[in-house]
Formats: C-alpha cells, structure tokens, sequence
C-alpha cells in the first residue's frame, strides 16, 4: 500500500502515522529470506511459537546496514519512505541516518516496559526544533504480525504535547500519567509501517505471551544539518559523560563535532530553551541573538 495524503496529515496533526500492509507479500519474503540468512531460526520463531527458539534469542541483537542479501537494502531505500521524509521536511536533499533490524522475544534483554520517550536523544546532538526543514522521519517496518502479545509500540499523539518542551525527553508513568492512559497500542499486520517524529512520544511494551516479532528501524534526515545522525556523534549524545564534554568545550570544539555555531538559523528561542534544558551546565550567552 502507498503511503497516501491522508498518512501524511495524520502525521503532520498527531506526530505519526501508521501504513498497514505497506509491504507487498514478495518484498516480506524477500526480507524475511535474508533475515534468516542474519539470524537462522528468528523467522520460524516468530511465524510459528511452537517451533524452538532460536539459538540466540537471549542474546542482544545489533544489525546495522548493510546487510546481506539485497531485500533489506531495497527496503531501506524504498523510494515510498524517502518521497515522505521529504514532502515532510521540504526538500528532497536527504540522507539515510539509520537503518538497523530488531529482533526481539519473550524473555530478550529488549523485552521491557520502556518509559514513554522521544527519540531525538540519540539522533542529534541538540533538540528538534517544529521546523520541517529540521525534520528526521523515522520509521518502524514490522516483517512479522503484532498483536497485542508481540510487545506492540504504544504512542501518543502530540496533540498532549504540542505546546511542550520536550524535555525530559523520557518520562515514567508517574510523571506523565496522560502520555500513558492517551498512548495507542500498534497492533498490526505484517509488512506494516509505523512512521514518527523525533517529538514523538513513545514507547516499547513487553511481551505477554512466549512469541517473538522482528522489525526494522529507518531514518532520514535532511542532508544540511551536520548535527543530526543516529550512526553520527548524535548517537554519543545520550551519554552523560559526552554531555559532560558538551558543556564544557569551546564553540570550536563543538563545531568540530558538528554542533550548530552562534548565528546559524538554527538557533531560536524554542531551540536555545531545549538545549539549555540538556545541558544545563552550558554556557548559553554565544547563541543568544545578537
């Protein structure tokens, strides 16, 4: 199924959009063939739980592009996802800042209740301004069904929020209990496609039943801003320890690193408020105006 006009202004109002069956049944097959190349067993697990586990299901899995195999390649350069990411962001100067497989189980390291989240912690080095030119467009390709048994991401409308700043960037439950009770559990058919903002509100659920599911993460970015970038420095910036080095280093030092430098359009006054608010301890006085 085409990503439509109705997709994209669900995604403009609520922060995402879900495309059920984006995926014809050969471009699954074909995905699911390499998969089984990558990690023998996960495919049969997760189409049918009676069969065994696979042998490392309880071990982290990091597969990041490009892969073995042509079909995953395909997807992720399938010119439906790059069309989106730029009719969203308004220019069709984009590139691929992510694209890494998920494959996870009952009883994986990644099967946990995440706290609600957005996820431009690790796809830049400062915080996403509600400009379209600064848009990242990630997406969720699910390669096998979801129910409500498979851990579905849950995600809330950024019409709870749309005033916000977005900062803490992860909240609890207790902290934020209308994320939660307003979130939207993704329950869908395979070859389906979840597509977000990094000012999306969401999240991971755990699994209910002995079942497993395997997905596959995209990104795109706009190609001007250096800054931005899951495989980049971004993907740095979670840690304290780079926080740390963040604050104290000269203008310089943080151009050197792709971090956007006094005058640029980029800083206004939502963006120098969000940054201040991740790294506190920074001076802010160079990027004010003027």
């Amino acid at each position: 199924m085409a990503i439509t006009q109705a997709h994209i202004d669900h995604y403009r109002t609520h922060g995402y959009a879900v495309v059920e069956n984006f995926l014809s049944p050969k471009e699954i097959a074909g995905a699911r063939a390499d998969i089984e190349t990558l990690r023998p067993g996960w495919v049969d697990f997760c189409l049918d739980p009676s069969a065994p586990k696979p042998a490392d299901w309880n071990q982290p899995v990091h597969m990041r592009f490009p892969f073995p195999g042509e079909h995953l390649n395909t997807i992720t350069v399938h010119p439906e996802l790059r069309r989106m990411a730029a009719e969203l962001a308004g220019t069709d100067d984009l590139y691929c800042e992510q694209s890494d497989l998920s494959l996870k189980c009952m009883g994986h390291p990644a099967d946990r209740e995440q706290g609600m989240h957005c996820d431009y912690r690790n796809h830049t080095l400062v915080y996403p301004p509600d400009e379209p030119i600064y848009w990242q467009t990630a997406y969720l390709i699910y390669y096998t069904d979801v129910t409500d048994d498979h851990a579905p991401t849950a995600v809330c409308s950024k019409q709870h929020y749309a005033d916000e700043l977005l900062w803490p960037a992860e909240v609890t439950r207790k902290e934020r209990q209308d994320l939660y009770h307003n979130e939207v559990r993704l329950t869908v058919p395979a070859g389906s496609l979840f597509a977000y903002s990094m000012r999306t509100f969401h999240r991971g659920t755990r699994f209910k039943a002995d079942v497993g599911r395997v997905a596959h993460f995209i990104t795109y970015a706009p190609s001007a801003w250096k800054w931005l970038g899951i495989v980049g420095w971004g993907s740095k910036a979670i840690r304290s320890d780079f926080a740390r080095w963040v604050s104290t280093a000269s203008l310089e030092e943080r151009a050197a690193f792709g971090f956007p430098p006094p005058g640029d359009p980029y800083w206004t006054d939502e963006t120098r408020a969000g940054v201040s608010a991740r790294y506190p301890e920074m001076d802010m006085g160079p990027y004010e105006e003027g």
